[in-house]
């Protein structure tokens, strides 16, 4: 529903009755909801036990639905229409609008209300690939579920549910049943939708909220991530592991049969953890003499922990196995690179609170005695496809099968001068300057509680003492506030900071600019006549080949395309191809590992009248 950018009439504030009946409408039809925020304020506040008793009336700001809201009506680019609730913050915390799978107008909490209350909705879980697809727009395929131990539970059609990866309670997306989850005991060979998407984790209406990343929230309670069975029969299988079909189709239906499916299913749970250690030991030891020898490493380090696993530990596993560190003994990466580190195979760095390899000891007495094996063709990892690419932008030849992997976009925030203080006084440290939005806010917090400035007679309330003075407040604010809620002063702190985006383009060092990242601007416009072409410049900021573009688009196409040098602009050259060809072109880009947030489309053809800003832009 909020794939595309929505059109919004002014917020305007609801009234005291209204709230009071939105609340007591919340609390009838989430109950489990309210229940988890009146026993978390009777924790924190011993006091405020006859207050929540009659939450439904007061609706204090810590419950599911907040006392005092902001609505605005909202018309979808498909022409659904319907109210976004915002709290005092503009967050956007509820919807009541006609979704997919339900009957009349419901009320939908978002992601961000999802967050708070993980116990709202009942949970469905999928995997990371199907996650990206739901993000793109497609609703949850039956074969995209992961079946739990315990069972999926026993839910009607039309209810709604919100979609989470194992071993986190947050969900990515919200939406309703397309069916009935009784009869589902297994996923092998099902087709069909499963769950028709609402909204989602990075869509329009999270972006237009405080654009607060995925938080990391363990299962607890009743409440139990699917763990990874050793059975050959249990279809769920691991979250993270690299099955390519029975895991990556969510959204269409898998190609491979029920039988083929799981023999591979045997013989990957057939392998313990103690030989899969001794698999990815192997395959740290073959990265290391085959492909990130001294010669390439040297302009990749430091290398991002999950960069190292995904782009080369995986694709250079000893042939016929797969190797997957949930099935190891370690369970998870940052236990296998200190274990490895231990060894004296390399050295970690954590950088802003991931871990790094700041090196390799290419002169261990095991690599000295290793073996290396042949690994096929098309599972080399990204040196040998970053020589090969760059052969063929030198030749102009074909780059389809040069793709480097995903392109990634990290937002990074930098305090401003007035704000210096207030992180030194935490001790906030970071090597680079650069903090991620949650570690901002982690930093607000500890100066809060260390301080002791949260307002004993609300806890909402927070003090402000000079550093929040100094650094939050303009000057006419000075003398007439002493006090400011916690949500505004995080809203605050991140506005004041400067944003930073940091580019992470596989095959490249990390690169950091101020502001937002660059885009790729493809634009569509009439030449002479009715002639209608498509124009794209900038792809090489991303280590895309204008010349292989070109190639490519000629083909997919079948329309002839050159390229021209962009004027005043050295070293770029824009792709030039006739028609209206905007979509093979995302398309082709996407499939280059270039996402469509950095595409900025521009349709200038006259088929249509609006500019389509990536990212909502």
């Amino acid at each position: 529903m909020f794939k595309k950018p929505f059109q919004t009439k002014p917020q305007s504030s609801l009234k005291h009755s209204i709230c009071r009946r939105l609340a007591q409408e919340s609390r009838e039809k989430f109950p489990l909801a309210w229940e988890l925020a009146e026993q978390r304020s009777s924790l924190s506040n011993d006091n405020a036990a006859e207050e929540d008793s009659s939450a439904a009336a007061t609706a204090p700001d810590e419950m599911p639905m907040p006392g005092k809201l902001q609505t605005a009506k909202f018309i979808s680019h498909i022409g659904d229409k319907g109210e976004i609730l915002y709290n005092e913050s503009g967050e956007p915390l509820w919807l009541r609008a006609e979704i997919p799978g339900s009957s009349g107008a419901a009320l939908v909490p978002t992601v961000y209300t999802q967050w708070r209350f993980t116990n709202i909705l009942p949970v469905l879980w999928t995997n990371a690939l199907a996650v990206e697809r739901l993000i793109g727009g497609a609703d949850l395929m039956t074969p995209g579920l992961i079946v739990p131990e315990g069972g999926i539970p026993d839910l009607k059609k039309g209810e709604l549910v919100a979609v989470c990866c194992p071993g986190n309670l947050a969900a990515h997306a919200i939406g309703a049943l397309a069916i009935d989850t009784k009869d589902i005991h297994h996923v092998a060979g099902a087709k069909g939708k499963a769950v028709l998407i609402a909204h989602t984790y990075r869509d329009h209406l999270w972006g237009s909220g405080s654009k607060e990343m995925l938080p990391e929230i363990a299962p607890g309670g009743s409440k139990e991530a699917p763990a990874c069975s050793t059975d050959p029969k249990d279809e769920g299988g691991c979250p993270n592991s690299a099955l390519p079909q029975t895991m990556g189709d969510a959204a269409t239906s898998s190609d491979m049969s029920s039988k083929e499916r799981a023999q591979e299913d045997s013989l990957a749970n057939s392998i313990s953890p103690a030989e899969m250690d001794s698999l990815l030991m192997t395959a740290l030891k073959q990265v290391m003499s085959t492909v990130l020898d001294e010669r390439h490493a040297t302009d990749l380090l430091p290398m991002n922990s999950s960069t190292l696993y995904s782009g080369y530990l995986v694709t250079n596993g000893p042939p016929g196995v797969e190797v997957d560190v949930k099935k190891s003994s370690y369970k998870k990466l940052a236990k296998f690179l200190k274990a490895s580190e231990k060894h004296g195979l390399v050295k970690l760095k954590d950088i802003r609170g991931e871990t790094h390899v700041k090196a390799f000891n290419w002169g261990h007495a095991d690599l000295t005695q290793y073996q290396p094996y042949k690994v096929r063709q098309e599972t080399k990892s990204k040196p040998q496809a970053e020589v090969q690419s760059s052969k063929q932008q030198q030749d102009g030849a074909d780059s389809s099968d040069g793709s480097l992997g995903k392109v990634r976009v990290a937002e990074l925030l930098r305090p401003s001068q007035a704000l210096a203080p207030l992180f030194d006084d935490v001790g906030a440290q970071s090597e680079s300057g650069y903090f991620t939005r949650q570690q901002a806010r982690s930093v607000l917090e500890d100066y809060i509680k260390g301080r002791g400035l949260v307002d004993a007679n609300n806890p909402r309330m927070v003090k402000l003492d000079h550093r929040l003075c100094d650094g939050l407040l303009s000057k006419d604010e000075y003398a007439k506030l002493s006090t400011l809620p916690r949500d505004k002063l995080q809203t605050r702190l991140q506005e004041k900071m400067t944003l930073y985006t940091q580019l992470l383009v596989p095959g490249r060092p990390p690169t950091v600019k101020i502001g937002r990242p660059p885009v790729v601007d493809v634009i569509c416009e009439k030449k002479m006549g009715n002639k209608v072409t498509t124009r794209v410049v900038g792809l090489e900021t991303y280590a895309i080949n204008p010349a292989a573009i070109a190639k490519e688009l000629r083909i997919a196409c079948a329309s002839s395309t050159t390229t021209d040098p962009v004027p005043g602009k050295k070293g770029v050259h824009a792709v030039i191809v006739q028609g209206h060809q905007v979509n093979a072109v995302s398309k082709l880009l996407e499939k280059h590992g270039l996402p469509g947030e950095l595409l900025l489309i521009t349709d200038k053809s006259g088929k249509a009248k609006a500019k389509k800003a990536a990212g909502g832009r």
